[in-house]
């Protein structure tokens, strides 16, 4: 059987991988092994079958690039697998695309082509490397074959599969079921905005967490790295981020969704909650053509008046017609299939 090692950093590449891994099993014709930036959350392991991830972090810090690609180094020399699939845009997968590709090992992307069109911002820098250097791009949505077929990549290097994120959005919600989350924080089921500050504090997000607690209640998720610091005025809470099935039905029983970092674009897309991108861009143009996300930067005025306009919106003018082909929460199965022809069978 063809080994198979999948890479990843962070939670957003991980929801990426996790259900690739367990459709890679259930077919049989692999040997799938996990190599990750961070220690895996025990509900994601157990709802997908995800045991015994190798790790490239020692402890909890996060890894710098060249000390990535030293770990990742002894990761696969070690693994010596047939190839190595990329997942996400972090330091952890660049350091895995590069590493293989000076071992000479085959490289697939997944979420390949998402292009946010800000060229010094990291993850956009990333996310170009990944794909140069990939053999096999498996793409999302119709946007990256657009970007990767501009880009002057062969067509029949490139796989439309569908998004992960929504394998992992269907598993999980069928986990948690009806699970409430709201009351842990003495809110009610679309009384209040989910907000995802980014890694780095802004200034004017304070401003605008304000004036958006007068229109309704804001629940703050504490970033990854701790490092949001806010004085919560009255009608905010400040939270750390739940297990990863609450943090869906967070999401999913909020009014709406603010994101300054483009985290769960795609799921609210799919939950139907309007969803407020505190950037200019969006490597995700599906959910702008949707109708599902805008695009407010981070003007306060056109913050407080969408959320407003949201709030009083009749449920008819609320709800969406479609959802982006193939998001449908069978990606991965199509991914293993696709292996399956490519190279499992030579």
């Amino acid at each position: 059987m063809k080994k198979i090692v999948l890479a990843a950093g962070g939670p957003q590449g991980v929801m990426l991988l996790a259900p690739f891994f367990s459709a890679l099993s259930s077919a049989g014709k692999f040997l799938p092994l996990a190599i990750l930036g961070e220690p895996l959350h025990p509900e994601i392991a157990e709802c997908f079958g995800l045991s015994d991830p190798l790790l490239c972090s020692p402890g909890n810090r996060p890894l710098s690039l060249s000390e990535s690609i030293a770990s990742m180094e002894k990761r696969l020399l070690g693994a010596e697998p047939d190839l190595v699939v990329v997942f996400g845009s972090d330091t952890s997968a660049l350091a895995a695309a590069l590493v293989a590709a000076q071992l000479g090992l085959p490289v697939a992307a997944a979420d390949a082509g998402l292009r946010s069109g800000e060229p010094q911002e990291q993850a956009e820098m990333n996310r170009r490397l990944i794909d140069t250097i990939a053999d096999m791009h498996f793409v999302s949505e119709h946007s990256g074959l657009y970007n990767l077929v501009n880009e002057g990549l062969d067509e029949e290097r490139l796989l439309f599969a569908g998004n992960l994120a929504i394998d992992s959005l269907a598993a999980l919600m069928e986990r948690s079921g009806a699970l409430s989350v709201a009351g842990r924080y003495g809110s009610e089921p679309k009384k209040y905005a989910l907000l995802l500050p980014g890694s780095q504090q802004d200034p004017a997000l304070d401003l605008i967490i304000s004036e958006l607690a007068s229109v309704l209640s804001v629940i703050v998720l504490q970033p990854e790295d701790g490092g949001w610091k806010l004085e919560p005025p009255d009608g905010v809470q400040l939270i750390e981020r739940p297990e990863p099935s609450a943090l869906l039905a967070l999401l999913r029983d909020s009014a709406m969704l603010l994101t300054a970092s483009g985290e769960f674009q795609a799921e609210a897309t799919v939950m139907n909650v309007p969803c407020l991108t505190l950037r200019e861009r969006s490597e995700r143009p599906s959910t702008l053509e949707i109708g599902t996300n805008t695009l407010v930067g981070m003007d306060t005025e056109a913050i407080v008046h969408q959320a407003r306009h949201i709030q009083n919106a009749p449920a008819n003018e609320r709800s969406r017609s479609k959802i982006p082909e193939k998001w449908d929460g069978a990606a991965a199965g199509r991914m293993a299939e696709m292996l399956t022809h490519l190279i499992a069978d030579n």
